[in-house]
């Protein structure tokens, strides 16, 4: 009588995985080409307009998806010579579906860009009804941007960063929804540029612009200002009564004045960058004072290492002065370089394992608000320093 083989397990597990795979239903369709066109899309979005337009090979259904796309991310990285990244951007704007909406749209070129290409690439974003626009330029031709539509009622955030300084001529049109308005190296000429243009704008960050002697804010529902600059203005006038956040880092401290006191002001940064030789330095310890005094109604308050040096070169003054900050309940030390090397000519160092601010500078500061807290805030690129205590306001 024969004996019945015995079947190994492993090969009685591979032989019913193999049952299993026959029984189960065989999905011929591609499970992206299965999802709907809206979600295809967006999944295109995340990627750089360049490559979603590679997927074209993918499949039928594919072939002309990122036509569609709500995003276009323009990036020169991906292409060996400007020219051809021109060419690109051109043949993107012309072949794009015209009935498509354009969510979002980033211009991304270095070297000297044409007035050309850019006066297209932003007459497309505003005739198609863009959200969010940003540009980035290395250069641009002529040191300025072309005039081009003057008026955006779809138009919520717009970012325009060049390695130049360069005029933008249509910053005097109106953008009756703009909310966020970010400007690196911008000239701007006209004497109240952030007025009647930007009615809903609640956030503005100024680095290292050019805009005369005199800085004008009117916006009354701005929350939100930052200004770095490098000394180009000597007076700062705003009109901004919810202005909420305030930040200020530059090589001289301009004459603050505000029209309407900042009456729910809450957080202050100042920073100095720069060098400062004796001659010049009563000056802007009266300037920094000054400034102090427009400022007043904060509840936190951080001040770099670089602003603390400055008021230690007249700690006697500050002793027979009283601090202008009535409401203050968070008082921070910033530290924001590794090496803490002081920016004016008399030396003073910081120790690394204990930071502090000097008992002089914190008695002035805290001369009405001794309940506030202290806290010294480290470099975050530094892994070596973690921050000593925390202050929630």
């Amino acid at each position: 009588m024969a004996t019945k083989r015995k079947i190994p397990q492993e090969q009685q597990q591979q032989q019913q995985q193999q049952d299993n795979e026959k029984k189960r239903p065989r999905i011929d369709e591609d499970r992206l080409d299965n999802l709907p066109e809206s979600l295809q899309c967006h999944i295109l979005s995340f990627l750089d307009t360049k490559h979603a337009v590679q997927t074209s090979v993918l499949s039928k259904p594919w072939l002309r998806l990122w036509t569609s796309m709500p995003v276009l991310h323009l990036n020169y990285f991906a292409f060996d010579k400007l020219r051809a990244f021109d060419k690109f951007v051109n043949n993107v704007l012309r072949y794009r579906d015209k009935s498509a909406k354009l969510n979002t749209l980033t211009f991304i070129r270095r070297g000297i860009s044409s007035a050309k290409i850019l006066k297209k690439v932003i007459d497309y974003a505003f005739s198609h009804g863009v959200n969010h626009l940003e540009l980035f330029i290395q250069h641009c031709r002529n040191n300025s941007f072309p005039v081009c539509l003057h008026n955006s009622d779809s138009l919520k955030t717009l970012t325009l960063k060049t390695q130049s300084y360069v005029s933008f001529p249509f910053l005097s049109g109106s953008f009756k929804n703009l909310t966020v308005l970010h400007l690196k190296g911008a000239i701007i000429e006209n004497l109240e540029p952030f007025s009647s243009g930007f009615p809903m704008l609640e956030k503005l960050v100024l680095n290292d612009c050019q805009f005369g002697r005199i800085l004008s804010v009117q916006a009354s529902k701005l929350s939100d200002l930052t200004i770095s600059c490098h000394g180009w203005f000597d007076r700062c006038e705003l009109t901004t009564p919810n202005l909420r956040f305030f930040e200020y880092i530059g090589s001289d401290f301009p004459m603050l004045k505000t029209h309407d006191g900042l009456p729910v002001l809450e957080t202050v940064v100042i920073d100095f960058h720069g060098v400062c030789n004796r001659v010049h330095e009563k000056r802007m310890f009266d300037d920094l004072i000054s400034l102090f005094g427009a400022l007043c109604t904060a509840k936190s308050l951080t001040l770099f290492s670089s602003i603390v040096d400055l008021l230690c070169l007249f700690s006697e003054e500050l002793v027979n002065s009283y601090s202008p900050f009535r409401k203050l309940k968070c008082l921070n030390l910033g530290l924001r370089y590794l090496l803490y090397q002081n920016l004016f000519e008399r030396p003073r160092r910081w120790s690394i394992e204990s930071v502090e601010m000097p008992a002089v500078v914190k008695a002035y500061l805290l001369h009405k608000s001794p309940e506030a807290k202290f806290s010294v805030i480290y470099p975050h690129r530094c892994n070596y320093f973690e921050c000593t205590t925390s202050c929630t306001c």
